[in-house]
């Protein structure tokens, strides 16, 4: 399967930065408890933002890495996401409207929580060996006003961002995926009727060490590649001892391995988005390099894949 190459990439995110500290006036937690659990240091609430203001941003900084004939020839929008401020239209429709992107473009949104942004890579790649020829891909969430601050073992855990790539077709990339659903309502969930977000952290905890790695490792045998040929591993940045585990268990060394739980917290959807386009502003990963990405989520969900940049 042809892969896709980064054409552009941003991100962004709410407008309140709220330490471990900031936390201790809604819950009784400390800075310590959290980041022994989670490794979260602190993690930013959109007061003054809405979802598509933070993927508009997002998106706005990867189409200004294009060319004006590079813009006008994005085909797909693609918007993961399970906080859309509105039922319809979509999130992606907005984001066009407002970056500008109109004419020939299929817009579209994808709800699979956390695995949302691993899963937007698939159907982009997808859309592209159908003939798609430039997808604007976008992770974002507003979560914080789905939180109940009473619940210390959740709301401590997310935040509110989002990240955006630019892809294009590219005959001599690679890309190899992986995805899996294990049914389970009771874990992780989130009803219409009572937004708020409920979470039994325990069992997430014991699917994610499990399914992490054997997503990667499995990716690696349909690839034929070994954990050395990875340039640059991106985990969805849920808690800072899942992605541990995965590193021990696939014999990763740390240093290939992004992170920025640390900064932003659980992002969902955003998570892996936002961590890609830091590492490509860093110039931590270059074109070329052996990327990997692995989601996990709601559901239960898990997704993964590996592929040239």
């Amino acid at each position: 399967m042809a892969g896709m190459k980064i054409l552009g990439w941003g991100s962004a995110h709410g407008d309140r930065c709220v330490s471990n500290e900031d936390m201790k006036q809604y819950v009784d937690t400390s800075d310590e408890w959290i980041r022994s659990k989670t490794g979260i240091g602190q993690r930013y609430f959109a007061e003054n933002k809405s979802n598509l203001d933070m993927a508009a941003e997002a998106g706005a900084k990867a189409v200004a890495h294009l060319t004006p004939e590079e813009k006008s020839e994005i085909d797909g929008l693609i918007v993961a996401t399970f906080t859309p401020d509105m039922a319809t239209p979509s999130m992606a429709a907005e984001v066009a409207g407002r970056l500008g992107i109109s004419g020939k473009v299929m817009t579209l949104d994808v709800n699979s929580a956390c695995s949302g942004f691993v899963y937007g890579l698939v159907l982009a790649n997808a859309l592209m060996n159908s003939g798609f020829r430039r997808i604007l891909l976008i992770g974002s969430e507003k979560i914080s006003p789905m939180m109940d601050m009473e619940d210390r073992r959740t709301c401590v855990l997310f935040g509110d961002a989002a990240g955006a790539v630019v892809l294009e077709a590219d005959p001599n990339g690679e890309f190899e995926h992986l995805e899996g659903t294990e049914p389970n309502h009771d874990i992780l969930w989130c009803d219409r009727f009572d937004p708020n977000i409920r979470m039994a952290g325990q069992e997430v905890y014991r699917f994610a060490v499990s399914a992490v790695p054997e997503c990667g490792e499995e990716l690696l045998r349909r690839a034929g590649r070994t954990v050395e040929d990875v340039d640059r591993y991106i985990f969805h940045q849920a808690n800072m001892r899942i992605i541990r585990s995965a590193v021990r268990k696939m014999g990763i060394s740390e240093e290939k391995c992004f992170l920025n739980v640390e900064q932003y917290g659980n992002t969902s959807a955003a998570s892996v988005a936002v961590a890609l386009a830091e590492c490509l502003e860093r110039k931590e990963i270059k074109r070329g390099d052996r990327m990997m990405a692995v989601g996990f989520g709601a559901g239960l969900t898990y997704g993964g894949v590996l592929m040239t940049i």
